[in-house]
């Protein structure tokens, strides 16, 4: 295929195949690479129920009208696709005669599933941001009044007439302490993040390394899959490391609150093509994914999840995911997460299509 027919196939939103008459995959673009997750070289030449199936009734009725050279349409298809995804979709499908490609079909599937995920996600970083605001807001006042108290009780206790009366000027000083210590928790990192080129798995291996042994002594299985065409991308790696760390450790406490058998934390890393973040499409996202086959989130904490203070540890802070989401929005990317019993996906999304020109305008300068 020519390569501008590709890349105008590609710039395109939805999803398009292009089958051969034996309804073999000859190609297909980066947005059904994403929706079907799939590659062109995993995918060429396989047929197409391969790669996704409807009710044999269904199939056995878009058959006969592809047998018979007509367009065959349908609304609210649901398709079944590999590892038990389903995906809500409008498709169409229709013969195409041409010189360079030669003779076949287009299928054309559009992705319905997403705009209702584009809005979900939408109202859910709208609630997320006005609560951090007020907490952030809220954190920031309480400081001020801490550091006063703090400061008379020192005070207090030079001129107190008995040693022995310091011991209570240091429960306050201590205590004042420790709450100064839980609001610079919700605030957060304290400092600016530092962007650099990096490879995404080198903080992914530091994380790892940082907690094999602890992983080991738990009897968890860590299994990696990562994608090593992923470019360079501009991150502060020390925050995400953070962030990563507090995923991993969340999945391991998770593993061993539930006594799973078997126990295993999944990390894999992928490029997302046409993918939404918030209400940008993005050409090219990186989604850095930690799943754990424990007992899931309860029901009750699903959308309250990532608000500070919320945990569903009985020794958990509920800090951890409230201070990932803020060092992810710093990349300017977003995390959102999956969650039944035997399963819980929380998946870091960030863009990377800026990274891939900064490097081919390095390239072309050298």
């Amino acid at each position: 295929m020519e390569k501008s027919i590709r890349n105008y196939l590609d710039e395109l939103n939805t999803a398009v195949l292009l089958l051969d008459n034996s309804l073999k995959i000859k190609y297909l673009n980066s947005s059904a690479q994403s929706i079907l997750d799939t590659s062109l070289k995993a995918s060429k030449n396989k047929e197409l129920r391969e790669l996704f199936f409807e009710e044999s009734e269904n199939f056995d009725n878009f058959l006969s009208s592809l047998n018979n050279k007509r367009d065959f349409a349908k609304a609210d298809a649901l398709l079944f696709i590999k590892g038990g995804k389903k995906l809500l979709c409008d498709y169409h499908i229709q013969s195409f005669s041409d010189k360079l490609i030669g003779e076949g079909f287009i299928f054309e599937i559009i992705n319905k599933h997403y705009s209702h995920e584009i809005r979900e996600r939408l109202r859910f970083q709208a609630n997320q941001e006005v609560t951090s605001a007020f907490i952030r807001g809220l954190a920031h006042e309480i400081k001020n009044p801490l550091s006063g108290i703090r400061g008379a009780a020192q005070l207090l206790s030079q001129k107190l007439p008995q040693e022995h009366l310091n011991e209570y000027t240091d429960i306050i000083i201590s205590q004042t302490d420790r709450l100064t210590s839980l609001v610079n928790n919700i605030l957060g990192p304290n400092r600016k993040p530092t962007f650099e080129l990096q490879n995404i798995h080198i903080p992914l291996e530091n994380v790892i390394n940082l907690l094999h042994q602890s992983l080991s002594e738990s009897g968890i299985d860590l299994i990696k899959d990562y994608d090593p065409s992923i470019p360079e991308i501009s991150i502060d790696i020390y925050l995400l490391e953070q962030s990563i760390l507090n995923l991993v450790n969340n999945a391991k406490e998770s593993l061993e609150e539930g006594e799973v058998f078997s126990p295993e934390i999944r990390i894999v890393t992928r490029v997302l093509h046409q993918e939404f973040l918030g209400q940008t499409q993005h050409k090219a996202v990186c989604r850095i994914s930690v799943t754990d086959n424990g007992p899931g989130i309860p029901k009750d904490l699903k959308d309250s999840l990532f608000f500070p203070m919320i945990s569903s540890k009985d020794t958990g802070s509920g800090l951890g995911l409230s201070i990932t989401q803020g060092i992810i929005s710093q990349h300017k990317g977003i995390i959102e997460y999956e969650s039944e019993p035997g399963k819980t996906e929380f998946s870091i999304l960030i863009p990377i299509e800026h990274q891939i020109n900064d490097q081919e305008l390095r390239r072309a300068n050298v």
